[in-house]
């Protein structure tokens, strides 16, 4: 019977989220689902289905519970220095980037250290910051970590991986960490983002909520999706990108399990792709 209810949790998490807890993941559902028991006094899944479907604030709960949200600054050092390097100057050199703005998207933000480390980056990257608009959107499906990473607080141990003289130049030491400084907190807007809306084709309000980028960072998220929704998820994120725009994936993310209509950035050394094809909706268009 306790088998029955893990499957119906796990199946309400993939109907809202996609999230797939198949294989190894099943032990991690069941160890989180556990000590959720735990602290709400139950005894077995059967009563938190019950909970779960009685209480609408559960689920935002849960969503935090199943989460992983492991990341770091500036995780990946060669992709944010590629970023920097090259990229960044060459949407700075393009004419026909409209009004001056780059849009980023951070998908599966977790506590925000990713969307800081982006714009950092661009920071450094231009000679005139001011020169072009920053518009950096942050999303999580975990509302308790977008709450953390609006805070813009880190403690020492987290702040390990940032470049030298990053911490002096845009962030606030404490006693026992520092806060990001308000030039960097303006660039990023956290936004409650369920990959799960995006996906679905029979919808486009959440895509043309967003509207589409110049660059989009979904890293480590594709790894708790089954095979077909990350197909979806590929084919969505290519919706979501201008014709010239840029996708970096996580290390174990490559597209070439996929149909796909990207191609690799040949000179990065690391996994970035660029969104070619020529379309009604190219930048020069908008």
């Amino acid at each position: 019977m306790g088998e029955y209810y893990l499957d119906k949790i796990a199946a309400y998490l993939r109907d809202n989220s996609r999230l797939s807890f198949t294989g190894h993941k099943r032990t991690t559902l069941r160890s989180r689902l556990e000590t959720r028991i735990a602290e709400l006094k139950f005894s077995t899944f059967a009563d938190y289905w019950g909970y779960l479907n009685s209480h609408d604030s559960e689920t935002a709960r849960l969503f935090d519970l199943v989460t992983t949200n492991e990341t770091s600054f500036f995780r990946n050092r060669a992709q944010f220095s590629f970023f920097g390097e090259h990229i960044i100057p060459r949407f700075v050199q393009m004419p026909a980037v409209d009004k001056g703005t780059i849009r980023v998207l951070c998908a599966g933000c977790s506590t925000g250290e990713e969307p800081y480390s982006i714009a950092m980056t661009i920071l450094e990257s231009l000679c005139v910051p001011d020169s072009m608009k920053i518009e950096i959107v942050a999303g999580d499906l975990s509302r308790g970590c977008l709450k953390e990473a609006e805070a813009g607080f880190y403690e020492t141990g987290r702040l390990k991986n940032l470049p030298k003289g990053y911490i002096d130049s845009y962030l606030e030491k404490t006693g026992d960490g520092a806060f990001v400084r308000k030039e960097v907190k303006e660039l990023v807007r956290f936004v409650h983002l369920n990959l799960n809306d995006l996906m679905n084709p029979h919808s486009t309000d959440s895509r043309d909520q967003l509207g589409r980028f110049d660059i989009i960072f979904c890293r480590n998220v594709m790894i708790y999706f089954s095979s077909s929704c990350q197909q979806m998820l590929v084919e969505t994120l290519h919706q979501m990108l201008f014709t010239g725009g840029y996708l970096f994936t996580g290390d174990a993310e490559p597209l070439h399990l996929f149909r796909h209509e990207f191609i690799p950035v040949e000179d990065a050394d690391c996994l970035i792709y660029q969104k070619t094809e020529m379309s009604a909706n190219a930048r020069t268009s908008r």
